[in-house]
């Protein structure tokens, strides 16, 4: 495993954002001290050319400027907050407005859009990129002072994500990695061809603001447990498939009864993309609104989103005594 450290470039504020580049023989992984962002993840084909299979940008204004949050730690609460209020213990806190009338991955100047404190190592041929940050009390609206940590671990051909917040008093957390994918490598096709396979047990209906309303285990217009070609779903009908746009911007909920949790593959370039996590969903979006539509798609691990309003039964409050954890992994392999 190498590592090299270099600078990326300077945010508006004169900070140095530094890029870590990770290589060994199965990944070369480039990740920002910036909102933790995967600028670049290289793996083989078939036939052993490594390409990127991550969107990003080639200069650092282009991140600091972007609004679809890519492959960003993405939080306090990722998703939609309906209207903006999130209620702790029978107290409402009014958040900041930034899709319409809800709020969107926590606001617009949070953890996404930083400069986080890194620090990178290689232990026992093990990559590891730990990103520090603090969260203020009310910041975008949100209860509590927290200490967050991400940790990225990159272990042969696995890149996995650890992370942890400490709050100081009550609050909610979710947080996730909103990378889009494209296994065709150096996006050089649409991800249209590409084929995903959910190990789910149903999914979160939406209404009109992308707002999950009630949980569907029929009626489904993806295949649980088998692949599924995205071409033949964004053509499809359906009236999910129409609401979000045309394509996939769904909550599904996870069965947790297999090794992993997701999967995507591309027969031409025989890559193959393994999700695994401890959240019990996987918010799945096939960049539908991207200026570069289908370009990409994302598996954003968490919690249930908006989950005051659509599963509230299953909400879980941090506090001091019992901090946020969460723990996603990415495989990647050759068919």
């Amino acid at each position: 495993m190498e590592l090299k450290i270099s600078i990326f470039g300077k945010t508006s504020d004169g900070e140095d954002v530094l890029l870590y580049n990770f290589l060994n023989e199965y990944i070369d992984v480039e990740i920002l001290s910036y909102g933790g962002i995967i600028k670049s993840l290289k793996v083989p084909d078939r036939y052993g050319i490594f390409e990127n299979v991550v969107l990003g940008y080639e200069s650092f204004r282009e991140y600091e400027n972007d609004l679809c949050h890519h492959a960003c730690i993405t939080g306090r609460v990722a998703g939609r907050t309906k209207d903006a209020v999130l209620e702790i213990n029978e107290k409402k806190y009014p958040l900041s407005k930034n899709n319409g009338k809800n709020n969107l991955h926590g606001g617009e100047n949070t953890i996404h859009n930083r400069n986080w404190r890194a620090c990178g190592e290689v232990v026992d041929n093990e990559g590891i990129l730990t990103l520090e940050t603090f969260s203020p009390h009310l910041e975008e609206g949100f209860p509590g002072n927290v200490e967050f940590k991400v940790i990225y671990r990159i272990q042969k051909n696995k890149l996995v994500i650890e992370y942890v917040g400490y709050p100081d008093r009550e609050t909610y957390l979710n947080l996730t990695n909103h990378a889009y994918f494209n296994l065709s490598g150096n996006a050089k096709e649409k991800i249209l061809f590409q084929e995903v396979l959910i190990n789910g047990i149903g999914y979160g209906k939406v209404d009109n603001e992308t707002l999950p309303v009630s949980v569907e285990k029929e009626d489904l217009f993806v295949k649980m447990s088998k692949y599924s070609k995205l071409n033949d779903i964004v053509k499809s009908k359906h009236s999910q498939v129409e609401i979000v746009g045309g394509g996939i911007d769904h909550p599904f909920i996870l069965s947790k009864l297999d090794n992993y949790d997701v999967s995507l593959k591309d027969e031409k370039s025989g890559r193959v993309l393994f999700v695994k996590s401890d959240q019990p969903v996987a918010v799945i979006y096939t960049g539908n609104f991207l200026e570069e539509k289908y370009n990409g798609i994302c598996f954003e691990m968490q919690d249930y989103p908006d989950i005051q309003n659509f599963m509230p039964t299953k909400i879980k409050i941090y506090n001091k005594s019992k901090p946020y954890q969460q723990n996603t992994e990415f495989l990647f392999d050759i068919l």
